[in-house]
């Protein structure tokens, strides 16, 4: 999961930091360093969105795992959920 922080950590620091270059390019009216800067600011949103799908993907999987009971299943020696022995009645 270090990967995912670092990652995180990345692409908000990038969006931090082009949206300061940005606002400093429209004050000072340099229209080109503008542009360039609104390109990285467009791909850096990529990346976010990249990480916000991965974290709704697990996120995802983590509830139907819970709904389904198949992460307390996994839990026990036995593959059943706890407190239940396999008679339907």
């Amino acid at each position: 999961m270090r990967w995912f922080f670092i990652a995180f950590g990345t692409v908000t620091a990038v969006l931090f930091l082009s949206f300061l270059a940005w606002i400093a390019t429209r004050v000072m009216h340099l229209d080109s360093a503008n542009f360039y800067v609104g390109k990285v600011m467009i791909y850096d949103l990529y990346g976010v969105a990249v990480i916000l799908a991965y974290s709704a993907f697990v996120g995802g999987f983590h509830l139907w795992e819970k709904l389904t009971g198949r992460m307390e299943a996994g839990e026990t020696a036995g593959g059943a959920p706890e407190g239940r022995d396999g008679d339907p009645s």
